[in-house]
């Protein structure tokens, strides 16, 4: 099984409600995965 370097995540509806701020827990979360992958945070809002 090949190991991903980068997880992509949508942000609007997946780790927040659409056109919020993520919450305290996800920015926890996500924090811990980035000591250990590559993330990067998508929205098609403008």
């Amino acid at each position: 099984m090949k190991t991903k370097s980068l997880i992509i995540f949508d942000l609007d509806d997946t780790l927040a409600p659409s056109k919020s701020s993520i919450d305290a827990e996800m920015n926890e979360l996500l924090t811990k995965l980035l000591s250990k992958k590559l993330i990067a945070v998508i929205s098609g809002h403008q």
